[in-house]
């Protein structure tokens, strides 16, 4: 038993190392700034996004690929919701050249 006890005061000695510094590290009173990649989620994105996984989960409990049928479930699945996200990442892609 003291195998067990010796091994969780060292994982407990090292987690006090790691985390003593940043527990008492002084807080500085400047705001932190938020880095930004400059895409943001818009309300229509989500909506988009959510609707695509939604079709794809109906398609997919509709026509049950994991069973025999992967060519129609690509087709009628994933083809129209490609599609869909190359066209918006195409006049994306138009649309930040003229910025």
């Amino acid at each position: 038993m003291s195998g067990i006890l010796e091994i969780l005061l060292i994982v407990a000695i090292i987690l006090g190392i790691l985390m003593l510094p940043r527990l008492t590290a002084k807080k500085s009173d400047q705001p932190l700034k938020l880095l930004t990649l400059g895409f943001r989620f818009t309300g229509w994105i989500r909506i988009a996004i959510l609707a695509s996984l939604f079709w794809l989960a109906l398609t997919g409990f509709y026509l049950k690929p994991w069973d025999v049928h992967w060519f129609p479930f690509l087709y009628v699945g994933v083809g129209p919701v490609a599609l869909i996200w190359g066209i918006y990442w195409v006049f994306s892609g138009f649309r930040k050249k003229k910025e």
